[in-house]
């Protein structure tokens, strides 16, 4: 994932639910839904300098929803070129990443590594085959259901009502790509501008998805992935988290209302579905569907730009309803971090917003070493936005935090949140040391159970900072009715 701007001045928060039980002395376990079984115990992780043997849980149980999505699209991608990221740590055979769909955490935490073909004989570390083929399946063994074709006629009909459009084809327009060739559900022009409609109302594999989408890219060809609105639990399925979470929590989908408000205003409108976060006491922080209608010009948008707008509204968001509810708080906890001063100074307040926002005490935060996190993230801000000498003089302030905080007897389980900031702010990349990186990879490659506590402290660390809140917060809404409609 790529973060674009860092700013210190949006309070953020949590949407991924209630706050889990507070810890006290050892550390328990967070290990996701309990009914998630891992057959495959350690694999070998190929994604940096030297391959890696690496326990199964240190690799997913640090991966946010979003970091869970980025990295199945990179196996695939890597995959397509010949290069295996991961491979099974007894038999050396390559495996995939899925998702347990009785996981609530939605996150890597409720995910697991299988084989990416069979099994191979000899290998004792079989997953149960519990994942059946999906898409036809789905509709009695047809290509696709009523509502597939009824959604692809409304999709025509709104494109028709905008001049700008060519007239749609609906499964009638095969498109050469090198020695095959491809129907797009819906086929059209933009001002000359070849678009390509794609309906996902079944479980596609990412490895369909990708596929498609690099062919249309080869081709010159736009893709606009749509889907329904009417069943919005669909949407907490990993096939379309692989999706949305790419485009920073958008998606397309097409219904009568935005097919009448084509019609009334002879621009194509689609309904774009976006994660949005909500801070309701005693609720703490918990997402949504927001719904809007949008014209071409967000519907044909580089999805770069729409996941980097989403990132910046799903803050803004935050911000907004955390200032209204609790003004001030964050302001006086940043500048206690600042000044290096006792945070029992600020216990009052701490409370407060973690009351709000489903945080850990002040003491159980503490213990974590939180406090060094913070101010570690504080001179990342402070890099990031800093020119000239004094960029140099802030870049060694980050890497000596870096170093002291990897050194710390916590540093083992703050890796995840060092490795995502380096990927997300090239600034703080260039500041860490090779061997610091080594470090980090022994770390968690240690004996010892690694504890993702990003996830355990997400809410704080997105109320302070709050250009990490999509990575660590952004997920489907939990708990929708299948018959769940949007006004």
């Amino acid at each position: 994932m790529t973060t674009s701007n860092i700013t210190t001045k949006l309070p953020a928060t949590d949407a991924n639910g209630p706050p889990g039980p507070h810890r006290s002395g050892s550390h328990r376990a967070v290990v996701g839904n309990r009914k998630t079984r891992r057959a495959i115990k350690k694999v070998i992780d190929a994604r940096g300098a030297e391959p890696v043997l690496m326990p199964v849980d240190a690799v997913l149980d640090g991966l946010t929803a979003v970091d869970l999505s980025a990295v199945r699209r990179q196996m695939i991608s890597k995959r397509a070129t010949g290069v295996i990221l991961f491979r099974c740590g007894q038999c050396n055979s390559p495996v995939q990443i899925s998702s347990s769909p009785s996981s609530s955490t939605g996150d890597g935490r409720g995910a697991f590594f299988k084989h990416a073909y069979r099994t191979p004989d000899g290998c004792t570390w079989h997953t149960p085959e519990n994942l059946r083929s999906t898409g036809a399946g789905q509709f009695n063994g047809n290509q696709e259901g009523e509502p597939h074709r009824r959604l692809k006629i409304c999709l025509a009909d709104s494109i028709r009502c905008d001049s700008d459009f060519s007239e749609p084809l609906v499964d009638k327009h095969f498109i050469r790509i090198g020695d095959g060739r491809r129907r797009p559900d819906v086929f059209t022009s933009y001002k000359g501008q070849p678009i390509a409609f794609e309906l996902q109302l079944a479980r596609l594999t990412l490895k369909t998805i990708n596929n498609r989408t690099a062919a249309y890219r080869a081709a010159g060809i736009a893709l606009v992935w749509v889907t329904s609105a009417h069943e919005l639990s669909l949407l907490n399925n990993q096939a379309f988290r692989d999706l949305y979470l790419a485009s920073g929590g958008r998606i397309f989908a097409v219904d009568a209302a935005s097919c009448g408000r084509s019609e009334e205003s002879s621009v194509l409108h689609l309904r774009e579905l976006s994660l949005e976060p909500c801070v309701q006491h005693p609720f703490s922080i918990y997402n949504r569907w927001r719904s809007r209608m949008v014209n071409p010009e967000v519907i044909l948008m580089p999805e770069g730009q729409r996941h980097a707008e989403g990132q910046r509204a799903y803050a803004a968001a935050l911000a907004d309803q955390l200032q209204a509810k609790a003004p001030g708080l964050t302001e006086k906890i940043a500048s206690t971090v600042a000044s290096g001063a006792d945070f029992n100074l600020v216990a009052a307040e701490w409370s407060a917003l973690a009351k709000l926002v489903g945080g850990r005490d002040l003491r159980q935060s503490i213990q974590d070493e939180l406090p060094r996190v913070l101010r570690w993230l504080q001179a990342v801000e402070r890099l990031n936005n800093a020119t000239g000498q004094e960029r140099a003089v802030a870049g060694e302030v980050v890497a000596a935090c870096a170093a002291a905080l990897v050194a710390s007897r916590t540093g083992k389980h703050w890796t995840s949140l060092i490795e995502h900031v380096a990927d997300a702010v090239p600034a703080v990349s260039a500041t860490l040391s090779s061997e610091l990186r080594t470090k980090m990879t022994r770390l968690k490659a240690s004996p010892g159970k690694l504890h993702p506590f990003h996830a355990y402290h997400r809410h704080m660390i997105s109320a302070l900072h709050p250009w990490l809140s999509f990575w660590l917060l952004a997920k489907a809404p939990n708990g929708m009715a299948s018959h769940q409609r949007l006004p």
